[in-house]
Order: C-alpha cells, then structure tokens, then sequence
C-alpha cells in the first residue's frame, strides 16, 4: 500500500510539472486560448493514457505473480501427496505377479493422475510444469495401463452399447494430457540427440516405455 502510494504521488507531481511547463511554454508561444486548451486537452488525455497503461502493466505482473504462487502451491500438494505413505502403498500393490496393472488396485493410483490431468485442463497448473514433476509418471502410467483404464470405463458407462452416452469418468482428460506429454517427451529427445542422428518417433518412445516396463514396476514396488 505504501509503495502504490508513493506510485501516484509521483505519478500527480509530475502531471502538474508537465503542465506547468506545457503552460510556460503556450504563453511563450503565443497561443490564443483556444488553441491552448486544445494542446493541453490534448497533452492531458496522453498522460492518462499513459498512467492507464503503466497501472495496467503493473497489474498485469501481478496477476502473472500470483498464479506462479498458486500454481507452484498446487504442485507442492501434489507432490505431498503422491509421495505420501497411503500413496506409496497404493503405488506397490498396483501391479500383480505378472508385471500388469491390478485392474482391482490400481484406480486409485489413475485416479490420483486423473485429478493431475484436470488440474491443467482447468488452467490450475501448466503441461510443462507437469512435465518436470509427474510427467514420467502421466506417461508411463497411460502407456502400460491403457487395456485396464477400457475395462474401467465401462464399470462406469451403464449402457455399454449407446455410442452417444458420454464417458462420466475423467480419463479422456488423462489421455489427452498423457498424449501432449509424450510428443513433448519426443520433441526434447530430438533437441537433446546427438547431430547427425536421424529423429526419433513416437513408436521409438513407446518401444523404450516397454524395453523399461520392469524396471519402472519395480521402482514403484520400491
């Protein structure tokens, strides 16, 4: 509050010097009245246009500053979340004898990336802010359980045969944002190659996610 105080005392002060020298200068000059008040009408109506758009930028910065906040908030309770002991268990019992997911255990763990993925269809939290945390863990996830989310979906959807009935669970949003995950995953791989080499795909990306199936299960085992 004090510093946007001392923002349009500065702000007044020099209003009132332009106009003193505007003025000084009209009377130099000669002007006849109406010609004066034409010029100040003028000089003035730039200068506030001039305080509406600083205060504007001003705003601005701050709005940007508190969604960084918000945004950052949001991804540390996420992060709490996830790596927290009910979690983890959840995350352990998620794959069966057999290196599959556990159609009868792993909703919970779905339904954790689920609320991920709404969180950035909502604007709560960006894709590429998702990407540096849960991003190995959105794509991995989707790649391996694709067969166990269709039977999961149709629990959900009563009338299985109406192909006009909407999906009432939240995974299209997780795929769509598993999706934008893995060609960012594919386009920061083509960045980072070696010169020369030619660029990766989208089939070579999900190659490397099966090459890797196991030892992503057993760290989640932990």
């Amino acid at each position: 509050m004090k510093k946007r105080l001392i923002s349009v005392a500065f702000i007044l002060l020099f209003l009132l010097g332009a106009t003193g020298i505007a003025l000084s200068m009209l009377c130099r000059a000669g002007l006849k009245p109406g010609d004066a008040g034409t010029f100040l009408a003028g000089l003035v109506g730039l200068l506030a246009a001039w305080i509406v758009w600083s205060q504007s930028e001003i705003i601005s910065r701050q709005v940007q500053l508190l969604r960084q906040q918000l945004e950052l908030q949001a991804i540390i309770e996420l992060d709490k979340e996830w790596n927290s002991p009910e979690m983890l268990a959840k995350r352990r019992r998620a794959w069966n004898s057999h290196n599959k997911p556990d159609i009868d255990r792993i909703e919970g763990v779905l339904e954790f990336l689920e609320k991920v993925s709404t969180f950035e269809k909502k604007g709560v939290i960006s894709a590429d802010l998702i990407w540096d945390t849960f991003g190995w863990y959105v794509s991995r996830y989707h790649h391996y359980c694709k067969d166990v989310i269709k039977e999961l979906r149709k629990k959900w959807v009563r009338n299985r045969d109406d192909k006009t009935r909407m999906d009432p669970t939240l995974y299209m949003d997780f795929e769509a944002l598993a999706d934008e995950l893995l060609k960012q995953d594919l386009k920061q791989r083509n960045e980072r190659k070696v010169e020369g080499l030619e660029d990766l795909t989208l089939d070579n990306v999900k190659k490397e996610f099966e090459e890797t199936r196991i030892e992503f299960i057993n760290l989640e085992r932990g």
